[in-house]
């Protein structure tokens, strides 16, 4: 998967742009200026820059050092301040309680999935958020980006069972149909998933 990533974050420019995902965005306003926020699978860094921009303490993590060296040198241009951390997400190990965990777009295997969400739940301190969007797996029906292996995709009927076994209330979990505009990476209609869990204890 560093393999990959690293050979997609190598070219000129920014693979899905330098502006946050327009989910995220739309829900900041869910977490408290000064929280410690972690961004999973950030890649190059544009939703890692947003929120710290907005107040946050951030940490970045992704499995490419290439993005994350690009989101280095955004933050040091920007005067900002980001923890970065390089593991694979099938590594990472929660090193604190965060008051937020985002994620978007992130390329996980089935099984893999399950694990994540479970240790992101678990890495929440109490009333904390996890926020995020993923393709669904009707997105291979679909140009706009993503894997065309569907066990890199997400279903929402084994998320809703699987967070119903979870310490968190689901106050969103909706598959929809969205026009994506982020850099060359992801362009045009998609289906997509929008998760919003709150842990309760």
């Amino acid at each position: 998967m560093q393999e990959l990533w690293n050979s997609k974050f190598s070219r000129d420019g920014f693979l899905y742009g330098t502006d946050a995902n327009s989910f995220i965005k739309e829900n900041t306003h869910l977490i408290e200026k000064g929280s410690r926020v972690l961004c999973l699978g950030e890649g190059e860094g544009r939703n890692a820059i947003f929120l710290t921009k907005k107040g946050l303490h951030v940490e970045a993590l992704d499995a490419s050092d290439i993005g994350l060296r690009k989101l280095q040198s955004r933050a040091l241009e920007s005067d900002i301040a980001i923890t970065i951390r390089h593991t694979l997400i099938e590594n990472w190990e929660p090193a604190h309680k965060y008051d937020a965990i985002i994620s978007t777009f992130m390329h996980l295997k089935r099984e893999e999935q399950k694990d994540m969400f479970i240790k992101a739940i678990d890495a929440l301190s109490e009333n904390g958020y996890f926020i995020a969007e993923f393709f669904s797996v009707d997105q291979i029906n679909f140009l706009s980006g993503g894997p065309k292996d569907t066990t890199l995709l997400y279903q929402i009927d084994e998320l809703y069972q699987l967070f119903s076994t979870l310490p968190c209330t689901i106050h969103k979990l909706s598959q929809e149909i969205v026009t994506l505009d982020e850099g060359r990476g992801h362009k045009g209609e998609a289906s997509v998933i929008k998760i919003i869990l709150k842990r309760w204890m």
